[in-house]
């Protein structure tokens, strides 16, 4: 019988200095949209989506904080600083008959793009935001890499296969 992956053990963030004091129990990870095009004309029955191999839209990350802090404004300068996310996730073995665990790590850089300053509230999270437009992304789990994605550098790994390798020797 199979390992089934069943949740999120836990995590921590971390910015190029130390840890995210205050991140709250949940972070979005971005969407990976393929950037593509309407194809259609002669001999095509309608039309379909063509996909740009490694181009993507827009990613962004939201961190989203329990209170109002210097770090957010820290997070705001320009500064390349990456965030890096690390988790434990939790599987069963069912032939074993117990729980496994293994390493997450997701690591970011990018711009910052927005800071919502939140709410004030006695007695309640200020429910503060800080927004970042990500243009690298690294997944790696079990330090096997899952998804590299260099969108100023030209590289796009998946499951450790550079998606890229020929048509970067042609530009």
């Amino acid at each position: 019988m199979p390992k089934i992956p069943e949740k999120v053990w836990n995590f921590k963030a971390y910015d190029d200095t130390d840890e995210l004091i205050g991140i709250t129990g949940e972070i979005t990870l971005p969407n990976l949209e393929a950037m593509s095009e309407t194809v259609s004309g002669a001999g095509i029955m309608g039309e379909y989506e063509s996909t740009n191999p490694g181009h993507f839209g827009s990613l962004t990350i939201e961190l989203p904080f329990k209170s109002l802090s210097q770090k957010n404004f820290s997070l705001m300068k320009s500064t390349g600083r990456p965030i890096v996310l690390r988790a434990a996730q939790q599987s069963y073995d069912s032939t074993a008959g117990r729980i496994m665990h293994r390493p997450l790590k997701i690591t970011l850089k990018g711009q910052p793009k927005s800071l919502t300053l939140g709410k004030l509230s006695p007695g309640a999270a200020t429910e503060t935001t800080n927004v970042m437009e990500v243009l690298y992304i690294k997944i790696e789990e079990n330090n096997t890499v899952l998804l590299e994605l260099d969108k100023l550098n030209y590289v796009f790994i998946l499951d450790g296969e550079d998606m890229l390798k020929d048509l970067t020797k042609m530009i």
